[in-house]
């Protein structure tokens, strides 16, 4: 079990649940994840913070989008403020030495997130830890041999630059708030 591994649980995500529930407006904002053909297509997405994509828009070119940047904060995090507290917790609990894209997905019942690599500069260069806001028996993270199976409240550090996929067999919708973190033992060489 080397692709991830579970560090926390019973995280209090209630509040930003509510905060998400209240304002089904912030659902697929930003569309470079959800391609047509991409891997994220059965998903819908939330951006936190990334890569500021108005070059991006203005083009219509996303190749260069996971490229070494400094993130910025997008809209959502100011409208979902019950993030603060999961995500700086994490940092600090991690030895965060610098925050790069958070980003909340939702897996509805029987939809896949398919098959992929995560390729580029960000996911080689930052940890990854999955904050399990809703998931239920029946969700599960594979890799090719591995398989994870987060419950509400439960974190997971995880690699996402090898193939890796999302089933969600449950009877709800799976939401997961997935961080980016540089710590400090990812610093050391």
């Amino acid at each position: 079990m080397n692709k991830f591994m579970k560090i926390g649980g019973g995280v209090d995500v209630l509040p930003l649940l509510l905060q998400i529930q209240r304002q089904p407006e912030l659902w697929d904002r930003n569309k470079a994840r959800l391609l047509p053909h991409g891997p994220h297509r059965d998903s819908h997405d939330i951006w936190i913070r990334y890569k500021d994509e108005t070059e991006n828009l203005a083009s219509c070119d996303y190749s260069n989008f996971a490229d070494q940047h400094d993130p910025i904060w997008y809209p959502a995090y100011y409208a979902l403020p019950a993030i603060r507290p999961i995500v700086f917790g994490l940092m600090a609990r991690v030895e965060g030495e610098r925050l790069g894209g958070i980003l909340i997905y939702k897996l509805e019942p029987g939809k896949v997130i398919h098959p992929h690599i995560d390729p580029g500069w960000h996911p080689n260069y930052y940890e990854k830890f999955n904050v399990s806001l809703r998931s239920e028996p029946g969700c599960v993270f594979h890799y090719e041999d591995e398989k994870m199976r987060a419950l509400t409240g439960d974190v997971y550090w995880y690699t996402n630059n090898t193939m890796h996929w999302c089933t969600n067999e449950s009877p709800d919708d799976q939401i997961v708030m997935s961080v980016s973190i540089r710590t400090h033992a990812r610093g050391v060489a």
